[in-house]
């Protein structure tokens, strides 16, 4: 297991707006950000490649991130806020108080940047200390920090950004945005006059979110049946501590080549008698996502020995999150900062997906699962029963739900700070919840790449599934 003493925290501190840029504000929350509440933070590491010294990196590099960090927050002044509830509001709210700010930590690492850096299965407890932790503001456990930061030096080698952000206060077309905006500013030494004002300046107008079906107040009746209120909201500090287990992180590509025997191989599965192929987009994430939730159940299946968990008959659930800023009535811009998300989510039971032709059964699911989303009304259906326990009611369970991480469409190997483009890019959170990570794969066009947390004998499992199964599929086995 990794040893945390191979990290040395060089300097904690704290990053705040340039002074007098702004006004203490707040912005409340939708019913959109609420499902997020009891979420766990996102975990994300940008690995680049970056051979110059100690000294050169704490005398010119540190003093530009931290410049154009603050440079960044006078736009994105909510990420220096906190999260906070008082008695006399009915939900929460992000509060900016002139003074706020990021906490920042500057860490120097003599791990193997490049073993760090691999798609090999990596020993998951060498990724934590890496990773930014949320620390308690003014002593108050009613305010919870909306985001954190810290970057790692790897001596001649790389530096590793890591940022936690609150779910509940961004999702990830947001902390994407910042990144970026961050990134070119870094890049630029500080020259806003460079950056283009109508993607860099993110919007805060809470009245563009309509709710016509008053689904916030579905939300915030069936949170207080869970006791989840002003009462019981607090800071909660989790800090991660190396276990025993054998959790490893390892990244699998699937290529142009792969996607094309896929979708060939599915689609000779899906035709009719007729030989009619249902009306359905087998687009890349479709076939990806198939491809690998039937690759997990068959890894589940074979690695563990509890029969009567694994049992074929068991309910198995799908669920990804889709940007909804184009599905509200009316649409709403790519730059509104928040939570714009709704879910789409198939079910099955395994006995069906671990037929010969399960992975068909898994693309025709999610297809049509994409299908049925397109009407808004059915887009925010997991949104409202988010807190919902009547078991009549369709929600994710998180005990037989594998959900994604992050997307191709947020482009994150473009986040260039000065140094080039990322060498990789690792969403750490999927530990805990058991996700799968999705971003573009940056060395091919059109191909995906997938990050997973596993013990070593599931990921081993997994992966000999993932690579054999690809290697067995057929060329031009249809048309």
């Amino acid at each position: 297991m990794g040893s945390p003493d191979k990290v040395q925290v060089l300097e904690k501190c704290r990053v705040a707006p340039p002074k007098g840029s702004i006004s203490s504000t707040s912005l409340p929350l939708t019913f959109l950000d609420l499902p997020w509440l009891v979420i766990a933070p996102v975990d994300r590491l940008f690995f680049y490649e970056f051979e110059h010294s100690k000294a050169h990196f704490m005398n010119t590099i540190l003093p530009n991130i931290k410049h154009s960090l603050s440079l960044t927050l006078q736009q994105y002044y909510p990420l220096a806020g906190n999260l906070t509830w008082s008695q006399e509001s009915t939900k929460p709210e992000i509060l900016y108080t002139i003074g706020d700010s990021v906490s920042l930590t500057v860490a120097e690492c003599d791990r193997d940047f490049y073993n760090l850096t691999g798609n090999h299965a990596r020993d998951a407890n060498e990724f934590h200390p890496l990773v930014p932790t949320f620390a308690q503001v003014n002593s108050s456990e009613k305010l919870v920090p909306a985001m954190a930061l810290q970057v790692t030096l790897f001596p001649y080698k790389g530096i590793c950004i890591g940022i936690k952000m609150n779910h509940v206060v961004a999702d990830g077309r947001t902390s994407n945005h910042f990144m970026k905006s961050w990134a070119t500013l870094c890049r630029l030494e500080g020259d806003h006059t460079s950056v283009a004002t109508e993607s860099f300046v993110p919007l805060y107008d809470r009245s563009i979110v309509k709710d016509p079906k008053e689904i916030e107040k579905t939300l915030l009746n069936d949170m207080a049946k869970l006791n989840i209120t002003s009462d019981t909201f607090k800071f909660s500090a989790v800090a991660f501590v190396s276990d025993k287990s054998d959790n490893v992180q390892a990244t699998f590509v699937i290529g142009q080549s792969d996607v094309k025997k896929l979708k060939e191989w599915i689609s000779t599965r899906l035709r009719n008698e007729e030989g009619i192929l249902p009306q359905l987009h087998l687009s890349t994430f479709v076939l990806a996502c198939a491809y690998v939730w039937v690759c997990l159940i068959k890894a589940e299946w074979v690695s563990n020995d509890d029969v009567v968990k694994v049992s074929e008959d068991q309910k198995e659930q799908f669920a990804f999150a889709v940007d909804g800023r184009s599905q509200l009535n009316p649409p709403v811009p790519i730059t509104y900062f928040g939570n714009c998300l709704g879910y789409c989510l198939v079910k099955s039971n395994r006995k069906a997906l671990l037929q010969d032709d399960g992975i068909a059964i898994a693309a025709e699911l999610i297809a049509k699962g994409i299908q049925k989303i397109r009407n808004p009304d059915e887009l925010w259906t997991l949104v409202a029963n988010f807190y919902c326990r009547n078991p009549s009611v369709p929600r994710l369970d998180p005990d037989c739900t594998i959900t994604v991480a992050g997307s191709p469409k947020l482009n994150v190997y473009e986040t260039d700070f000065g140094w080039g483009k990322p060498k990789k890019v690792e969403v750490i959170s999927i530990r805990g919840s058991g996700a799968i990570s999705l971003t573009e794969y940056p060395h091919e066009e059109g191909a995906l790449e997938i990050g997973l947390v596993r013990t070593k004998k599931k990921m081993d499992a997994f992966s000999s599934l993932f690579i054999n199964n690809l290697k067995s599929l057929p060329s031009g086995s249809g048309n």
